[in-house]
């Protein structure tokens, strides 16, 4: 019975986790949201995406995983697929992953929040779900950009 309660009350500290991140992303100006930010800058070896591609073979299930960006409509976007190639579309989209992987980065700063009440086996098992459940994401995001600025870069040229 009490296992049953730890998992309810994880259970709901997550789902608030995330309705909380995610709604709150879309309450920073976007001002905030540039990929040359520290959080969203790419590092030398994510430019045009290759190595997600090459070794987690990211484009083969990232469009399994749900998209739940659109459920608080705060600043509509679809993001499943590019739609035209001009610069402000470009740029909008390029915004929206980072205000996305602003959103499964904070999970990581309530998971502390469930340490009191959680005997220590429970607090591995919490770490790893806020792991599993954000850091696909995470890379999405991240992967989706590099391969967005690449194409920002080549637009602007011609």
């Amino acid at each position: 019975m009490r296992v049953l309660l730890y998992i309810a009350v994880n259970a709901l500290f997550w789902v608030i986790v995330h309705f909380v991140s995610g709604y709150v992303v879309h309450l920073f100006p976007d001002s905030l949201y540039r990929p040359e930010q520290l959080l969203f800058r790419l590092h030398r070896w994510e430019y045009r995406g290759s190595i997600y591609r090459r070794y987690l073979r990211i484009h083969a299930w990232k469009d399994h995983l749900p998209e739940a960006g659109k459920f608080f409509s705060l600043h509509p976007f679809d993001k499943s697929h590019l739609t035209r190639f001009d610069r402000d579309y470009l740029a909008r989209f390029i915004l929206e992953t980072c205000r996305a992987e602003l959103a499964h980065v904070l999970p990581f700063l309530f998971y502390p929040l469930c340490l009191p009440w959680n005997p220590w086996p429970a607090n591995l098992i919490m770490f790893l779900y806020a792991v599993l459940a954000n850091v696909p994401f995470i890379l999405i995001q991240r992967y989706n950009r590099a391969r967005l600025l690449t194409l920002q870069i080549f637009t602007t040229r011609n």
